[in-house]
Parts: structure tokens; sequence; C-alpha cells
């Protein structure tokens, strides 16, 4: 086989646009096409910066109406490759086979491990001390196609899923910036993956957030940083009022109470028990309209933080 030389970029965010960005430092022509998807009302969406940055660059950009629009323009488009950095429609078998050297993405977690929806944070939520993605070949099935490159980071626990979401975009423009070529002239030999090792997870909706006090501090600690900005946040209920937590610390003092209770308040922020009678200390909340510190909002709570007050 030859090297490929027509690739069509599928894709949409930030990373999309920086990974397309940086695969084009290296192999600047042999990017076809782009096809995208109108998610202006998205507010992590970058729709105009990809239309100024193709107009500029003088490639030719299509902007999807829905999964049938976008099969009709691949279709079109006739690419040897999919290369597909964010995006959010599964491809028909058909489809699959129609583009010789088929579709690689990014999964933002080590395949076999955490294969569907929010890997990310089912990662973070699980604890799990190595994240990472991989650039691996799209199937009919669910993420188990051929791995082409897996990337590997063992982030600070404490950390948040912003910041190591930060990290792990800056990786993916540097790691298909590195292998972009090799993948191009047929450079590297993928591997199949130990379908024997594989687990699932199940996309998540804001609803999914709702933090369970009987579980221990660690593990709604992890479930808060989880789901911290871009995300919707972790949450609670005061006074029937929803409270999202946004950035916890575990507080290793041994506390009886009845998990959910507030144990203190004080200049740090508001102290909760969990089901391991360890507390929680929160520190920056969002109740209402309000969003800071959690003691400067709540001044006085002698109730319990439950799905029913």
């Amino acid at each position: 086989m030859g090297n490929i030389n027509k690739v069509l970029f599928i894709g949409s965010k930030k990373l999309g646009l920086n990974c397309l960005k940086a695969i084009r430092t290296v192999s600047e022509n042999t990017i076809s096409g782009v096809l995208t998807i109108d998610d202006s009302m998205d507010p992590r969406s970058v729709l105009q910066e990809y239309i100024t940055y193709c107009k500029e660059n003088n490639i030719k950009l299509s902007i999807a109406k829905n999964r049938k629009d976008s099969e009709q323009i691949i279709v079109y488009e006739n690419p040897e490759l999919c290369l597909v950095i964010c995006w959010y429609w599964l491809f028909t078998k058909t489809i699959l086979e129609t583009v010789p050297f088929g579709f690689i993405g990014l999964h933002n977690s080590l395949l076999p491990k955490y294969r569907g929806g929010s890997p990310l944070v089912w990662n973070i939520i699980n604890g799990e001390e190595t994240v990472g993605f991989s650039l691996f070949s799209f199937t009919e099935r669910m993420d188990d196609g051929v791995i082409w490159h897996q990337y590997k980071y063992n982030p600070d626990p404490n950390s948040n899923i912003s910041t190591i979401l930060d990290h792990l975009e800056e990786a993916a423009a540097e790691v298909l910036k590195s292998n972009y070529v090799a993948l191009l002239n047929r450079g590297i030999v993928p591997y199949e993956q130990n379908h024997e090792l594989a687990s699932y997870c199940a996309q998540r909706i804001p609803e999914d957030g709702l933090i369970n006090w009987n579980n221990s501090a660690l593990a709604i600690f992890n479930f808060i940083r989880a789901q911290a900005s871009p995300y919707p946040g972790a949450y609670t209920f005061y006074k029937r009022e929803k409270l999202i937590i946004w950035e916890t610390r575990i507080d290793e003092r041994q506390f009886y109470g009845t998990p959910g209770q507030v144990a203190e308040i004080n200049n740090e922020g508001v102290f909760v028990v969990c089901g391991d009678s360890k507390c929680l200390l929160l520190m920056d909340i969002e109740l209402g309209s309000r969003k800071g510190k959690s003691h400067e909002i709540i001044k006085s709570i002698h109730a319990r933080f439950n799905s029913d007050t």
C-alpha cells in the first residue's frame, strides 16, 4: 500500500481545532477538507474559529446539519483516511467501509478500559492513578478497534478534571503532530486490544451528579473533582435549592455524625460528614445565583444535605 495523501479531518471543539493546526505544521497539503458541526449553542463551541482558520488557510470546510448530512459529505469528499477528534455521532458500517484506510480517532481512556461515554469522568470518579488517551481505529462496535498509540499520565491526585483535560489536550496535539506522517506512510503497526480486559462506561447526564453522602470522603472527593468545570458539577440540596460543589478537601479527623450532616462551619468553609466518619471541607460552592467560598455563602447551617431537605 502506498502513502495516504487525502485526509478528511472530522472534528469540533478546541481540542479538534488544536489537533488540526498541529498536524498541518508537519503535512500541510494532506488535509483535503474539514468536516464539523454547528455546535454554536454549546458553550465549548469554537465554530467561528474553525470558519476563520479554514478561510485563512484555504481549506474546504463543511458544516454538517445532522448525522445523515455528515455521511453524505464523507461520501462526496471521498477521502483515503478520516481523522476524527471530538465527534459525537456514530458512523454506520456502510460509511466505515467506504473509506479505504478507515477512521482513526481519539478516546480519552487507555483502551480497552473505559470504552463508551464520559471515559475521563469515570476514570477520575473511580480514583484511577493513571489516565490517558488512545489513538485507535473505528469499527461498528464500541471503541474496540486496533490501537495506533497510547499516552499515559499520572496526574496529581488532588487535581480536578479541568486541569487534567488541559494536560491531555496539549499532549494529544503533540502526539498527533509527532505521529501523523508515520500514520500516512504506514510506518506505525497497530495492535489489537485485549478484549478480555474491556470495561464500559455509560454516558453521563447532569442529573448523575447528585452526591451520595453515605459514600467515603475519598469517593465523594473524587466524584466532585471529576465533574468540576467545564462539566455541570456535583451537587446536593440545601432547603430544596440545588447546591453545586466545585472544590473540596478531605478532613482526616474522625467525626461521628449522620452522613450529609454539617459538622462545623468556620472561615475555611463548611465541613460535612461522610459515610466513613470523615468530613469533606466544602470550599467553593454555587447556590442559586451565588458562587464563591462556602462559609461566605452559608453563614449558618444546622440541617443535613440530602435530596429531601
